[in-house]
């Protein structure tokens, strides 16, 4: 008798777990880091709060950032050296350049730039991400399909030929 096969699971899975973790450690952090700052300045003047707050204080902030900056290149190195693929949504959300966790109005800013003539060509949108920790863009296009991978496009292709050619088949077979 042959041997029964299993349920077809997910590859690497450890490694998966492990990078999701790194994922959500550095998001928890850098939470707190955004939490911490909001408790500093509701307890005072906004200036005295900004200047002479709590030295202590500061440096807990700069080192849970850098720890938050530390978990994402964790999670890139592990990735990279599993060879295992990030989701697309996944890496919209870090920058590629400090490893800063990308949250909208507390570590970057977005706007939608069309540099067509007059910005007369809606399909020309770009979703430009700025990141405030090192200054470095990040440009996506809006509304625009994204390019299958090579493997399936080529697949994909190969299957349209040979529909084309049985078309082209039946078509001669008629005609003669």
């Amino acid at each position: 008798m042959a041997k029964v096969k299993g349920q077809p699971g997910v590859q690497n899975r450890i490694i998966y777990s492990r990078a999701s973790y790194l994922y959500q450690a550095a998001s928890y952090l850098s939470n707190c880091v955004d939490s911490s700052e909001n408790a500093s300045t509701s307890t005072g003047t906004p200036c005295k709060a900004k200047h002479s707050a709590h030295p202590q204080q500061n440096k807990q902030q700069e080192a849970m950032e850098k720890l938050s900056r530390m978990a994402i290149t964790d999670m890139r190195a592990v990735s990279l050296k599993a060879q295992i693929r990030q989701s697309p949504a996944l890496k919209r959300t870090v920058c590629k350049f400090c490893d800063t966790l990308l949250v909208e109005g507390r570590s970057c800013s977005s706007t939608v730039d069309n540099s067509s003539k007059g910005g007369r060509k809606p399909w020309a949108d770009v979703l430009v991400i700025e990141c405030k920790t090192c200054g470095n863009f990040k440009r996506f296009p809006v509304d625009a399909p994204r390019q299958k991978r090579k493997s399936l496009r080529s697949a994909e292709s190969n299957s349209q030929e040979s529909e084309k050619r049985e078309i082209t088949d039946e078509v001669k077979d008629d005609n003669t």
